[in-house]
């Protein structure tokens, strides 16, 4: 029984590839793009270069986005790359934003702020094990929503108010108190049940399509030729969009409950 054991090890070491195709490395690879960007928005926060932190984690949701989608197109998911990309949103938009946050506040002393600042990171993790853990329970009229807001919509809004702080500086809303409560939604918004809209599955009616073509162009112009605002319209967007999906996938749920009873 035993040298049958150690044959059994044997052949299924040697089972396991022993190379690795470049097809199943790019995917991977736009994942450790997308923390070098969230490592290198930290490094522009700890010289108060906030407008390159904004930069930075827009260049690394933009890696973030492609990753997934890449290895799809490819066919080369793997459960490796799975955790690769957990592990990288977890940095880039969880730890990240927070600290960049905790230092444009001045780095304050405040042991409630901190608190407050810990909560979000703790949340963005909770976030991103749930997700992990929901990948396949959720309900076909779902598919194109999120439970929450997923982490890189929740690090844009953290980021937000340093991207309108030179708009709104005669209001002086930098306070521990409205800062924190926005930091504190946020947080909550993460792990809550708020449906968000996705964009997996988002289709287009075809007397929309050149519409939103143009809509698009102008909105990357936007980001392109000025970041900072094109962040804010972007963020903005986002805001106003929350409502929008709480109320479209009830309708999409009290269709499917209807149907449920009927048959």
């Amino acid at each position: 029984m035993k040298n049958r054991g150690v044959k059994l090890a044997k052949k299924a070491f040697q089972l396991r590839p022993k190379r690795f195709s470049v097809v199943w490395m790019l995917p991977n690879f736009l994942t450790i793009c997308a923390l070098i960007f969230g490592l290198q928005a930290m490094y522009q926060a700890l010289f108060g270069n906030w407008d390159n932190v904004i930069i930075m984690i827009i260049i690394a949701s933009v890696f973030d986005m492609l990753d997934g989608r890449v290895a799809r197109l490819l066919k080369s998911t793997s459960e490796f790359g799975m955790h690769l990309d957990s592990l990288s949103d977890f940095v880039v938009f969880g730890a990240v934003p927070a600290l960049a946050v905790y230092l444009w506040m001045d780095k304050p002393q405040d042991n409630i702020f901190w608190i407050v600042i810990v909560l979000y990171v703790i949340c963005s993790a909770l976030r991103l094990a749930r997700f992990n853990s929901e990948l396949s329970e959720r309900p076909s009229y779902a598919k194109n929503y999120f439970n929450g807001v997923p982490t890189p919509a929740a690090a844009f809004l953290m980021l937000f108010p340093l991207a309108i702080e030179g708009y709104l500086n005669e209001y002086m809303f930098k306070s521990f108190d409205i800062i924190g409560f926005w930091i504190v939604f946020i947080s909550i918004s993460m792990v809550s049940n708020l449906p968000t809209f996705s964009g997996k599955v988002f289709q287009v009616p075809k007397s929309l399509v050149i519409p939103m073509l143009i809509i698009l162009a102008l909105l990357s112009n936007a980001i392109i030729s000025n970041p900072i605002k094109g962040f804010i319209t972007l963020v903005l967007v986002y805001i106003i969009s929350l409502p929008f999906a709480s109320i479209f996938y009830l309708r999409l749920k009290k269709k499917a409950e209807a149907l449920n009873i009927k048959t």
